[in-house]
């Protein structure tokens, strides 16, 4: 009998915590949805990115500005031939053993339109054996970064359907940027989007 009952109550102890696991996930699915809705009605366009890049340029005005920045040493093309590299200035403080470097290239849609930002973050100094430089301390210091280059509403934790894993959003206006699920110990993916184009 008293080994029935403790079946019982480990059962609904299990049920109990998947439930609460259910709605922490479902509020923080609802906080993301309601701060989409409410960044889309506020109707306000948030174009720029950097480097004098814009959302709703031409595939043409990229490459334009691309190879104009790569003409003056700011950027260089990036180990990937898909991407274009820029080595992110190194603050005071910081050692050369933080220098951050950033890889990126557009999204375009059918019209050649320029939708979203991808980008790939890593530390120029990574090592396997640094804990300092691992991603998931990269991508502490990335949302302060994001955040003052795109200051305004601050990033929340979501976990969202189409990308299993923890991830960090911040939605401005239009302007949504994700820092994605941590895939390796070296790299941090940021996507940059225009909701006008896209929605989840």
């Amino acid at each position: 009998m008293q080994r029935q009952v403790f079946i019982h109550l480990k059962t609904l102890y299990k049920i109990s915590s998947l439930v609460v696991l259910f709605l922490f996930s479902s509020c923080k699915d609802s906080e993301y949805s309601k701060l989409v809705k409410q960044e889309m009605n506020r109707g306000i366009v948030k174009d720029s990115l950097f480097l004098g890049l814009k959302l709703g340029d031409t595939r043409k005005t990229f490459y334009d500005t691309c190879w104009k920045l790569n003409k003056n040493g700011i950027i260089t093309q990036g180990p990937k031939n898909s991407f274009v590299q820029y080595n992110l200035p190194i603050k005071k403080n910081d050692s050369t053993a933080k220098k951050i470097r950033m890889l990126f290239y557009g999204t375009f849609n059918e019209q050649k339109i320029m939708t979203g930002m991808d980008m790939k973050f890593s530390y120029d100094a990574w090592a396997l054996w640094n804990k300092n430089l691992q991603s998931n301390q990269l991508a502490l210091v990335l949302q302060d970064t994001l955040l003052a280059w795109f200051p305004g509403n601050k990033f929340i934790e979501v976990e969202l359907k189409k990308i299993p894993g923890k991830t960090f959003i911040k939605v401005d206006g239009n302007r949504r940027i994700i820092i994605e699920p941590l895939k390796d110990h070296r790299e941090v993916d940021v996507r940059i989007d225009n909701l006008q184009y896209k929605l989840d």
